[in-house]
């Protein structure tokens, strides 16, 4: 589909050190084709790309980079469009695959547009060493959001209970999201960060360390946790659970009718609010209490009056949590009369 995400590949200075180092975290296999231009596989599929820097680059000594490909319909209007949009074109090129151009947004964010026919390999069940999502960091939401709402027809979706800002392709399905961040977490750069499915975090963390890499820092969100990490020539990525993938690009990447599923729970929230209020029932707070507690305890991420994680802060998470649950069992053993008993 038009905007939809489809490769990804690292731009780097030693390609045989980067296959070295990519392939003891994540298992991969490498086939270097004539171009120069090596593709790893995963358990015979492909996973992403692997190519020297180009040499312009090199010059303005750019680091080495991961970049996330989206598919579009026409690149020749893309381009047009992003130029016209405050973009800037890079590098344009037709392979044996289709036709490539990279371009920056107007905030500094690179990403390349393909053109072509070849299969997606963004993987929606995730499994160990596959990509499995794309998100843009940026200091300035308003600087982007105009530019790929026109390029790719992309809505821009706030979520209020995460504060996350959701991306929709056309169809309305999520397919990526932006983390507003400051420099001291994202740097002093804008980029598109891409996140790759592990079995175990911890295990990866330490193979990534002994390989070279080094952990950069632990971003939190509804969805788990996430460690950026760089490679041993310095390109960044990040690597999430499995299990916290499944919630990134299934349950994360949802359609408008899942958003109005949860408008409606917020709506039967508020209806439980007021016969609470108008009944002069404390039970029905009890039960308002335990629904409130039990997502957070499936996401691992509470809020009172800021998020608390029950990785990162767990002593506040568990207060939190607990003081819900205390509360909705002592309302609801209030309506039985069981706390007047002597």
């Amino acid at each position: 589909m038009h905007g939809d995400f489809t490769w990804i590949d690292l731009s780097t200075f030693d390609v045989a050190e980067a296959k070295s180092f990519y392939s003891s975290i994540f298992d991969w296999d490498g086939d270097r084709g004539e171009s120069g231009y090596l593709t790893c596989f995963r358990s015979g599929v492909p996973a992403a790309g692997l190519d020297e820097m180009p040499e312009f680059f090199q010059e303005i000594k750019m680091p080495s980079f991961w970049m996330s490909y989206i598919s579009v319909s026409d690149i020749a209007t893309v381009v047009t469009k992003a130029t016209a949009l405050g973009g800037r074109v890079e590098l344009e090129e037709t392979n044996a695959l289709g036709r490539v151009t990279l371009i920056w947004d107007p905030a500094g964010a690179g990403f390349t547009c393909y053109e072509g026919d070849a299969k997606s390999s963004l993987e929606k069940t995730p499994q160990h060493g596959r990509w499995c999502w794309s998100e843009l960091f940026v200091s300035d939401l308003s600087k982007i959001k105009p530019f790929y709402t026109e390029l790719f027809g992309w809505s821009f979706e706030n979520d209020a209970q995460t504060a996350d800002h959701w991306i929709a392709n056309e169809q309305g399905k999520r397919i990526s999201a932006v983390q507003v961040a400051s420099n001291d977490i994202k740097g002093d750069k804008e980029f598109w960060g891409v996140f790759f499915s592990v079995r175990d975090t911890q295990q990866c963390l330490a193979e990534i360390q002994n390989a070279g890499g080094k952990l950069i820092y632990e971003h939190t969100n509804a969805s788990g946790d996430h460690y950026l990490a760089n490679d041993s020539q310095g390109a960044a990525f990040f690597i999430t659970s499995q299990s916290t993938s499944v919630s990134t690009t299934q349950t994360a990447m949802s359609s408008s009718h899942q958003i109005e599923k949860r408008k409606w729970r917020s709506l039967v929230g508020l209806m439980v609010v007021y016969l609470a209020i108008l009944l002069e029932a404390n039970w029905l707070w009890g039960a308002l209490f335990l629904l409130w507690v039990i997502p957070d305890l499936k996401t691992g991420t509470t809020y009172f009056i800021e998020p608390l994680s029950r990785s990162k802060n767990p002593v506040l998470y568990w207060a939190v949590i607990l003081t819900w649950i205390g509360l909705s069992i002592y309302l609801l053993l209030e309506a039985t009369g069981v706390p007047e008993t002597r």
